[in-house]
């Protein structure tokens, strides 16, 4: 039996491309970038139910970020503020590639995209922390608030918790940056918020049985489509160039 997750692929590699682009450490953010791009295909194939290439393609990048842990595992030509998150994420993300690789050979394809998702931010922040890009760096931050929950979409009472945590200052953060947005992007930022909000309610519905389940992630995919709009027009904008 196949089981196929519902939400959409919503994750690309623009923003590390944009870090390689004006790279000092070119080989290694290619490297990164070159794995995002292999993710991205391996998400594509599993929305055309290509299911064996997706097996091929993920066993060729789980031995190329084990090279890639290997080279990079004492974080030298890391800036000393990101060293110890820097070596954290690496570690995460191999545990991340693990689960897919879990999920793909017992073909239970739940919440399968959303770590793939996951991966490629974590993998555009080692990039930015690299380079010191600073305002790249804390957006991919609140990217990953966004969809660190849905590593955990197989596990309810887990993705509660989750979304609590990381989006408790969701808000904030938004604030911080929306002071240098253009008025398109700052008001897709205020829908984007309101989004943020109504999803916490429904969390807390959900957490008081008054509300199925299903709501909820309703609720979680209208607040990464919400997310994805607001990143597209500030990339529009050249906001991040």
């Amino acid at each position: 039996i196949l089981i196929i997750s519902s939400s959409v692929f919503a994750c690309d590699s623009t923003l590390l491309a944009l870090i390689a682009g004006e790279d000092i450490n070119s080989t290694t953010v290619a490297k990164f970038l070159s794995i995002s791009e292999k993710l991205q295909t391996e998400g594509d194939m599993l929305n055309a139910f290509d299911i064996a290439a997706a097996k091929k393609q993920h066993k060729e990048i789980m031995q190329h970020w084990l090279k890639i842990v290997v080279e990079l595992g004492s974080a030298s030509m890391v800036p000393n503020e990101y060293k110890k998150d820097f070596v954290s994420i690496l570690s995460e993300i191999a545990k991340d590639l693990g689960k897919v690789r879990k999920k793909l050979d017992e073909n239970s394809l739940v919440n399968i995209h959303e770590i793939l998702e996951s991966s490629m931010t974590k993998i555009s922040i080692l990039g930015a922390q690299i380079n010191n890009k600073v305002l790249i760096l804390n957006f991919l931050k609140i990217e990953l608030m966004v969809y660190r929950p849905g590593l955990y979409l197989d596990d309810h009472e887990i993705f509660i918790k989750t979304s609590e945590f990381e989006l408790a200052n969701l808000e904030e953060a938004i604030d911080k940056q929306k002071v240098n947005y253009s008025n398109k992007a700052s008001d897709l930022a205020n829908l984007f918020i309101i989004e943020s909000k109504k999803y916490l309610k429904t969390v807390l519905a959900v957490k008081n049985k008054e509300v199925i389940w299903d709501k909820l992630a309703i609720s979680y995919n209208d607040l990464k489509n919400s997310f994805v709009k607001m990143k597209q027009q500030l990339l529009n904008d050249g906001f991040f160039s």
